[in-house]
């Protein structure tokens, strides 16, 4: 097993050994290439390497030819292009609330936890993924978060605000920095581009909200500004995937956190399904 990978399954198994700092992980860097930066909110900062993780309230920075590609542990992705800054403004994910909708193994429904229980954790906080794409552009593909209650995902840029509806899109700004795209017609337009992968967006500024679905793409100039649609991918957009050099090694590293994640759930599962049986014991006959 390669170094990078095996220290992506590292970070993935540090999880279970607690938090290292006071805000919540959001994500692991299986892909760090270039000059990729985290500025957390105190201002320090330090440079990404491949198995890295990443936190709730910090800032990423990719430099000219840099790419970084985020697996946040809903199950989401996000890859940012070259020249990006993006910020996770807000990040929670639950991991015990989705065991509650398993059921346990003795084929009964898991009755909620009575009062004074302590054997059950309380209440977690509302579950969210609150990003902002600050200028450069970024390829996401939604998780977990935001697929029931809408509102817990959101993606803030200088234009609009971006909403998922189940959604692989991409997203890139244009703050007269876009001259790499410059053709026979000029660069990009300032304002916001959107093309829509896979299901659908709600892009929302002063305006109002226009959703676009697959195959749609939107172009946004600022806040007060109404969106226009198009079938036509804009110049703005031509350079938004992944190096193809680096799609395989993404891929492989992604497949190698599912499986450490889901040994954890596995192992998380087993525990809820024990203290369900000592909870609610089976009546002998």
């Amino acid at each position: 097993m390669s170094k990078p990978l095996l220290s992506c399954l590292l970070a993935v198994l540090a999880l279970g050994a607690g938090p290292a700092r006071a805000a919540e992980q959001a994500a692991t860097a299986t892909l760090a290439v270039g000059t990729v930066t985290a500025v957390a909110p105190d201002g320090s900062s330090r440079t990404l390497h491949d198995g890295d993780l990443v936190y709730s309230g910090e800032q990423i920075k990719t430099a000219d030819q840099s790419y970084a590609n985020l697996d946040f542990t809903d199950g989401g992705t996000i890859m940012l292009r070259p020249d990006t800054q993006f910020s996770i403004e807000n990040y929670h994910y639950d991991e015990q609330a989705h065991l509650q909708d398993t059921e346990p193994d003795d084929g009964s429904a898991p009755a909620p936890a009575p009062a004074g229980n302590t054997d059950e954790p309380p209440a977690a906080p509302q579950e969210n993924a609150f990003f902002k794409l600050i200028k450069g552009g970024l390829r996401a593909v939604s998780g977990l978060i935001g697929h029931v209650q809408r509102d817990d995902y959101r993606m803030d840029t200088p234009a609009a605000t971006i909403g998922i509806r189940g959604t692989d899109y991409e997203a890139r700004y244009c703050g007269a920095d876009c001259g790499d795209e410059k053709d026979a017609s000029g660069a990009p337009a300032d304002g916001l581009y959107t093309a829509v992968d896979k299901g659908s967006i709600g892009v929302k500024n002063q305006s109002g909200e226009t959703v676009t679905h697959q195959g749609q793409y939107l172009y946004v100039q600022h806040t007060r500004a109404r969106a226009v649609l198009s079938n036509t991918r804009p110049h703005a957009l031509r350079h938004m995937e992944l190096p193809k050099r680096y799609r395989a090694l993404v891929k492989r590293r992604h497949q190698q956190l599912m499986k450490v994640r889901a040994a954890r759930r596995r192992q998380l599962l087993k525990e809820y399904r024990r203290r369900h049986r000592r909870a609610h014991p089976r009546r002998r006959r």
